[in-house]
């Protein structure tokens, strides 16, 4: 599994936040999943999962709920883009809009 996330840092900074400690909430969740994190720029990240993992669903759901408990990120990702083969590494990665996911389940709540 890997997911690319995409901050707004322009929107971040004209609102006075700050991108660094955003980032750093981010892989606090990707940490406890044991994610690999690979720095594309400033604003985009891809986080992958161990090869041949087994536990790709209690991932899963730590860090989709890790996200989602972030009250800011739905405000400030540009993207969330999940691309997993469930556990099965011989087959093609399929890519999934995870922030549509998030943004759904957050205005049911």
């Amino acid at each position: 599994m890997k997911m690319l996330i995409e901050l707004n840092d322009e929107l971040i900074q004209d609102d006075g936040g700050n991108i660094e400690e955003m980032w750093t909430e981010i892989d606090e969740i990707f940490a406890r999943a044991d994610c690999t994190k690979n720095v594309i720029d400033n604003r985009t990240v891809m986080y992958e999962s161990l090869p041949g993992k087994d536990t790709f669903i209690g991932d899963m759901f730590i860090i989709s709920s890790g996200l989602y408990e972030l009250p800011w990120f739905e405000d400030y990702a540009n993207k969330l883009t999940v691309f997993e083969n469930k556990g099965d590494d011989s087959a093609p990665l399929e890519e999934i809009d995870g922030l549509a996911i998030i943004k759904k389940y957050k205005h049911f709540s």
